[in-house]
C-alpha cells in the first residue's frame, strides 16, 4: 500500500473556530480512561492476517462510546434500540455497546438490535466469534455488503447509533474497494472515497432527530470541509468530540 501525506495546503488548515473545537476534544479524550476492549482472547494470529486488529483508532472509537453510554451516562441506554456498524473489522465496537445494553437490562421486549457489515467475509466472521465469546450474538445481526446497502429500506431513519471506521488513508484510488483486509485502510484521494460514498447512506440511516453517528477521521480527511458538507446537504451537525495523536497523525 503506497501512503500519501502531502504538505497542508491552504483548505486543510482548520479555521480557527474548528481549532478551538479540536483542541476542546484533545482535553476530553485525555480526561477519560482507557476503556476495556470485549475479550478477543479466542481469536489466533491469523485472523489478523484477513481482518483488521484493533489499534489505536479502535481504541479511540472505544472511549468514546464509553463516555457517552457507560457509568453514569449508562441511562442513555435506555434510548439506543439499533445500532449500526458500517465495515466492522472484529466488530468490537458493536459488541461493547450491545455489552452495555445488557449491562443497562433493557427490557427484552423493546427489540434492541446489533447490525454489523463488512465487505470482508472473515470480518464477519471473526465479529461473530467476538459476539459469541462476549455474550451477545443473540442480539446480533451480520450482512456481507458495500456499507449498508441491502439495509437501507428495513433501517432508514431508524439507526440511533451508527459506527464508522472508514478506510481513512490517503492511497492510490485503485487501491481501494477490495474485499480482503487491505479495505480496511485504503481511502482512496484524501482518504475520502468509501466515505463519501458512505455519508447519503448515513444521513438516510439515522434516527431523526436524535440519532448520533460515530466517525473516525484523520486531519488529511479535511473534517472541516466534512462538516461544512453534512450541514449544508443533510442539516446534520459535525464536531470533533475525541482527538488523540497516534503516531503520525491525530484521530
Amino acid at each position: 500500500m503506497a501512503e500519501m501525506h502531502p504538505l497542508r495546503s491552504d483548505d486543510q488548515i482548520p479555521s480557527e473556530s474548528f481549532s478551538c473545537l479540536n483542541q476542546e476534544a484533545v482535553k476530553l479524550a485525555q480526561s477519560c480512561e482507557q476503556t476495556t476492549v470485549p475479550s478477543l482472547d479466542h481469536l489466533r494470529m491469523s485472523d489478523y492476517n484477513v481482518v483488521y486488529e484493533p489499534s489505536d483508532d479502535t481504541f479511540l472509537m472505544l472511549d468514546a462510546l464509553a463516555h457517552e453510554f457507560d457509568n453514569e451516562n449508562l441511562k442513555r441506554m435506555k434510548n439506543v434500540k439499533y445500532v449500526l456498524e458500517l465495515g466492522c473489522g472484529t466488530g468490537v465496537s458493536t459488541i461493547f455497546l450491545g455489552m452495555l445494553m445488557k449491562k443497562a437490562k433493557l427490557d427484552p421486549k423493546v427489540g434492541a438490535r446489533l447490525f454489523a457489515t463488512d465487505i470482508n467475509q472473515d470480518a464477519l466472521r471473526v465479529t461473530r466469534e467476538t459476539a459469541e465469546a462476549n455474550e451477545i450474538l443473540d442480539i446480533l445481526e451480520t450482512h456481507q455488503c458495500d456499507l449498508a446497502t441491502p439495509l437501507l429500506k428495513e433501517l432508514e431513519h431508524k439507526c440511533d447509533v451508527i459506527i464508522f471506521n472508514p478506510p481513512y488513508v490517503p492511497t492510490p484510488d485503485d487501491e481501494v474497494g477490495s474485499d480482503g483486509i487491505e479495505a480496511s485502510w485504503a481511502g482512496g484521494k484524501d482518504g475520502r472515497v468509501v466515505f463519501d460514498r458512505a455519508v447519503p447512506q448515513i444521513a438516510r440511516l439515522l434516527s431523526w432527530p436524535h440519532g448520533t453517528a460515530y466517525i473516525i477521521a484523520v486531519d488529511d480527511n479535511k473534517p472541516e470541509e466534512i462538516a461544512s458538507l453534512m450541514m449544508r446537504e443533510y442539516g446534520i451537525i459535525v464536531k470533533p468530540f475525541f482527538r488523540r495523536r497516534a503516531r503520525n497523525e491525530f484521530l
